[in-house]
């Protein structure tokens, strides 16, 4: 069977913003035996004019064009996609094909590391080796951190599929954000401007001049808000569609885990269960990029990043839009 024939209520797609707890939460759902997980795809196959905001009276539009991006992301394989670690046993897989697959994830990695035909090495598809005795039960799981302003779209091309949206706080997601940009773990400053022309960024008022005039804090505070806040528009008439925050996570992981493996029609899992602990509860050196960490630790590292100055710009602008009710720590 070709991934992109596969059922929509076996799809789910993990949807957030950069540095809101995509990855942590993706390799939650990677650890279930039955997911197979697609990292970032739409990162290596790009579709220019699918890349952007869409209103709602866009999306009828688009739908064809949407459902076929959609089919091929979930064919994407390079090590970016289908290699990002830690690797789980499948179910539908056996233990020489996990081992077989994992060696060669390692081997790409390391050759990339090394710049051995580093371009190449990277492009190579990595095998999902499914047998197809055991496909039945297996369910997708995408996850994207540029696909907030495509979110209505990608589901109604995909009727039937699941979406969680995850959202972090604004001064957590900001203080890391900002901090991968200055240790040059991301590529490019926030596009600040993107927010712009749609039915959100027009509630509040907000112009190219009006952004423009404003202190880095309070830009980043509206890209933040109004982004979101967008989404949850979307999204909030669809029942496959939930939203999670960040900081619910942090405090309950197993709980929320729990919770949204039964929304999404997965069963618990023992090996789920143990990745959550590990990664929850780890106490091993900070990396910018790594998925296990003290969970109640990481939800104040902002306090030590940002200055007060530019927590309380942050919060004041937050304060002013419906974003405010999904930051009800900030107030304690």
């Amino acid at each position: 069977m070709s991934l992109s024939d596969l059922p929509n209520d076996r799809v789910t797609l993990l949807i957030g913003g950069p540095r809101s707890g995509t990855t942590w939460l993706a390799k939650i759902f990677d650890s279930h035996p039955d997911v197979l997980y697609r990292h970032e795809p739409d990162t290596v196959l790009r579709d220019a004019a699918l890349n952007r905001n869409f209103e709602p009276a866009e999306i009828a539009a688009f739908l064809p064009a949407a459902r076929d991006y959609l089919r091929k992301l979930f064919e994407v394989r390079t090590i970016k996609s289908a290699g990002s670690l830690p690797t789980f046993n499948k179910s539908y897989n056996g233990a020489l094909a996990h081992r077989t697959r994992q060696a060669l994830v390692m081997a790409i990695k390391v050759a990339a590391k090394l710049n051995i035909a580093a371009t190449t090495v990277q492009a190579l598809p990595v095998p999902d080796f499914i047998d197809r005795a055991d496909e039945a039960r297996l369910h997708l799981v995408m996850k994207s951190v540029s696909s907030r302003g495509r979110a209505r779209l990608f589901a109604e091309a995909l009727p039937g599929c699941k979406i969680v949206f995850i959202v972090r706080d604004p001064c957590g997601q900001i203080a890391s954000t900002t901090r991968g940009v200055a240790l040059g773990m991301l590529a490019r400053p926030v596009p600040v401007h993107e927010i712009l022309g749609t039915a959100q960024a027009d509630r509040y008022g907000l112009t190219q001049e009006r952004l423009a005039a404003m202190p880095k804090s309070e830009q980043l505070a509206w890209h933040w808000a109004v982004s979101n806040e967008k989404t949850m528009d979307d999204l909030a008439d669809l029942p496959n569609a939930t939203l999670i925050r960040y900081q619910d996570l942090c405090d309950q992981p197993m709980a929320k885990a729990r919770e949204l493996f039964a929304f999404t029609g997965l069963g618990w899992s023992p090996q789920t269960e143990a990745f959550v602990t590990e990664s929850s509860t780890s106490n091993a050196p900070d990396r910018y990029f790594q998925v296990f960490k003290n969970a109640n630790e990481s939800l104040n590292k902002w306090r030590n990043q940002l200055s007060a100055e530019d927590a309380a710009a942050i919060i004041a602008v937050v304060r002013q839009t419906r974003m405010w009710a999904l930051c009800k720590e900030y107030d304690s």
